[in-house]
């Protein structure tokens, strides 16, 4: 194989091109949620069923979008680039990356312009959502300002059909909301549901989160078409581009999760954050997130 290896040892499938013919995939989960996640980060997750509780958007085609992505950017040259080789896609003579799919995670580690980056996905035991770990080590003989970014696309309906078809019903169930350190989308949310009984024309709402450990948000985005802005994509999106993700929630239209915060490193120095995402309540969040007080002491071992 030209592309990859596996390493019996370490009981994974090792890829050295990023540059696959088709997306190589990895199945994470546990009994009550599961994924998939490709080479380059493409991918989706669902809560139970793959059918009826779909939380990220994807669509099967070549081109593997959207998927999970972690953004850097360097503060000082303006320049930026994906922890995995999509969806930037920096030239392969100057960005070197290796993506490792192990039984229940994906590992994926680039270096590019004196930073070196390790992406860890996982779902954890037992649980219920999903654990993006991004760590960033500043292998220069200069301090450097990153701005670190994470970003999921929201279904705007459980039911993947729905979301993908139905258009004129999907487009207007749902917003997104800031509260400590995460975005969070509510599908019936906007239809001014009474706080006791969170029911509004016998329609529940339901809650999804994307949040950020071990650093504070600098900016976030709820919303799709500002994250990337106008005649961008997801190589290029806007909010990453500038630096600043606008602060800026979603009512109606297309949903997403963006996160940003910003570190600096000194010559040998890393950071790691977590990234986390699922299907449940602002306040289940909030407790997932402070779980995570020290993103260094990751458990993936028991996966």
């Amino acid at each position: 194989m030209k592309y990859g290896y596996f390493d019996d040892k370490n009981r994974e499938y090792v890829i050295e091109r990023p540059d696959t013919p088709a997306p190589w995939v990895n199945y994470l989960g546990s009994p009550e949620y599961g994924a998939i996640i490709s080479n380059n980060a493409g991918g989706y997750s669902f809560a139970k069923s793959g059918a009826n509780g779909r939380i990220l958007r994807y669509v099967f085609n070549n081109f593997d979008q959207p998927g999970r992505y972690l953004y850097i950017r360097d503060n000082q040259s303006k320049d930026y680039w994906s922890a995995s080789w999509q969806p930037v896609g920096k030239d392969l003579d100057r960005y070197d990356s290796q993506c490792r799919h192990g039984l229940g995670y994906t590992k994926m580690t680039a270096s590019y312009a004196g930073i070196r980056s390790e992406a860890l996905y996982y779902v954890p035991l037992g649980k219920t959502y999903e654990v993006w770990g991004l760590t960033v080590a500043n292998e220069s003989s200069e301090s450097r300002e990153l701005t670190l970014t994470g970003y999921g696309e929201f279904t705007n309906h459980s039911n993947y059909e729905q979301d993908q078809v139905n258009l004129q019903y999907s487009l207007f169930i749902t917003r997104t909301l800031f509260r400590n350190n995460s975005i969070i989308q509510q599908i019936h949310g906007n239809l001014d549901a009474q706080p006791e009984d969170r029911l509004v024309d016998e329609k529940n709402v339901t809650e999804r989160f994307f949040g950020l450990a071990g650093e504070k948000v600098s900016s976030y985005c709820g919303d799709k078409d500002v994250f990337l802005g106008k005649y961008h994509g997801y190589g290029n999106p806007q909010g990453v581009v500038s630096g600043d993700l606008g602060n800026v929630t979603s009512y109606n239209e297309n949903s997403c999760g963006a996160l940003s915060c910003i570190v600096t490193l000194q010559p040998g120095e890393s950071k790691t954050i977590l990234f986390v995402l699922g299907m449940d309540s602002s306040e289940k969040c909030a407790e997932i997130l402070a779980s995570y007080k020290n993103p260094q002491e990751q458990i993936l071992q028991e996966v």
